[in-house]
């Protein structure tokens, strides 16, 4: 199963927590099997959350549909915002891609999560 971590790059932690929050909502609409937020530290028991504490969403998919779906969904909500970047990191590679330059990055990332018409993405 094919995991990916996602990093919205955002200098204020209140508005990198939304705009965290805000993807999340549209990874979920997908059929992936998990997009859990990931944390520099773990909170202590019972706390409600530190806005500054979340750092990526962890992207868990199910197989290559979903995978074509989410390719989709990065290059719109990145160009959905002005100065919106997203880091994709899937172990050693990363891949980032920005609103600047979502339009012009289409071969890029199909290339990163390897997708090829008629070929599945590689499923771990």
């Amino acid at each position: 199963m094919p995991t990916f971590s996602l990093k919205v790059r955002e200098p204020d932690p209140a508005e990198r927590d939304r705009l965290h929050r805000q993807l999340r909502a549209e990874l979920l609409a997908l059929d992936v099997t998990a997009a859990d937020f990931a944390s520099a530290t773990e909170p202590p028991p019972g706390a409600k959350g530190d806005a500054s504490a979340i750092t990526a969403i962890v992207v868990s998919l199910a197989g290559s549909p979903v995978l074509i779906q989410l390719v989709g969904l990065l290059r719109d909500w990145v160009r959905r915002g002005t100065d919106r970047t997203i880091r994709i990191v899937d172990g050693d590679r990363a891949l980032e891609i920005t609103s600047a330059t979502a339009r012009d990055n289409r071969e890029a990332i199909e290339g990163f999560f390897a997708l090829d018409e008629g070929k599945p993405a590689k499923d771990e």
